[in-house]
């Protein structure tokens, strides 16, 4: 089948959707707007550029980009489906014009309606709309449950180095959680986690706490998961979906220490496995931190895996190869 996937794929977790597709010998064309690189010509464009997005509200890189991202859709033929995530992000010419390019307009909110809201027309958009925020689909009978999925082959790592890693993008509350946190390893002895925010809000956090404005690649972030036996999972407040961190933590046999009380609500959960913390009383016992994971059953882990994911967007796919 002919699938065209459009995402902003800050982190890959789209572009492993579209691997998968490929290996199962469909024709993928992935857009990533991530991923088209406007580059200045020289120092005044790019101080042009900073006075007509103060002044004019204008911004040429973000006009290259959505240029690009036309022309490549203007040139794609016929597909079976089209996949955009988070939609809200890409402007309304952009979503039509991929309307008229499918029959299947699939949509898959990986925010909350809170943070990211669909656009307003997405009833004329859509023929289906997915969301990992189990909030919002409780509230809107238009949205369809999908979690974020397992990504990675299962990996277990006997002698880990760490005891608990992070990685967070800036945010006030979940920087102040993280720094709570820290503050109880290292209260109960426990000095060696790996906890990095990326482009901070905050520099009043615990110390062993690395503050980086540098964006870290997946495969990076990938190893030092392997490196640790806790993995520590925080979410933007209004947030009820679950993160990757989940997911990639059942592959690799991690436990995990969240403050989504809502996964609580799903069958892989298990007390020995993950602790839900409250931001306002956040205690961590003894026990979770030194008993061993305990493996998920086949039967629920298979329904969390990249296969499923797809199945479930893509419904009766059929394995075809183009010459």
């Amino acid at each position: 089948m002919k699938i065209t996937i459009v995402a902003f794929d800050l982190w890959g977790f789209n572009k492993k959707v579209a691997d998968y597709l490929i290996k199962q010998n469909h024709e993928i064309t992935f857009l990533d707007s991530n991923n088209i690189r406007f580059i200045y010509k020289n120092k005044l464009q790019r101080v042009l550029n900073f006075l007509s997005k103060l002044f004019l509200n204008k911004n040429i890189k973000k006009d290259f980009i959505n240029k690009t991202l036309i022309k490549e859709i203007s040139n794609l033929t016929t597909q079976d489906y089209i996949l955009i995530v988070n939609p809200n992000q890409f402007r309304n010419d952009i979503t039509l014009l991929l309307r008229d390019k499918t029959a299947n307009f699939i949509a898959y909110n990986y925010d909350s309606l809170a943070r990211i809201p669909l656009p307003s027309n997405y009833n004329e958009l859509f023929d289906k709309i997915f969301s990992f925020d189990i909030k919002d689909v409780k509230e809107n009978s238009f949205l369809t449950l999908l979690t974020n999925f397992i990504y990675l082959d299962k990996n277990i790592n006997p002698f880990p180095k760490n005891k608990a890693f992070i990685i967070l993008s800036k945010s006030y509350e979940r920087e102040v959680i993280l720094s709570k946190i820290a503050n109880i390893l290292d209260e109960k002895g426990f000095h060696n986690y790996e906890f990095i925010v990326a482009n901070p809000e905050t520099k009043k956090v615990n110390k062993r706490i690395h503050l980086t404005e540098e964006h870290v690649k997946l495969e990076v972030v990938i190893e030092k998961m392997k490196d640790a036996e806790i993995l520590i999972d925080l979410v933007r407040p209004n947030q009820t979906g679950l993160s990757f961190r989940i997911f990639e933590a059942m592959a690799l046999h991690k436990k995990v220490i969240t403050n989504n009380e809502t996964v609580k609500n799903y069958d892989f959960y298990n007390e020995n496995n993950i602790l839900v913390i409250n931001k306002d009383r956040i205690d961590i016992p003894d026990a979770f931190l030194i008993n061993s994971y305990q493996e998920i059953p086949k039967e629920i882990y298979s329904k969390y895996t990249i296969e499923n994911f797809v199945n479930t967007l893509f419904p009766n796919l059929k394995k075809k190869k183009y010459d």
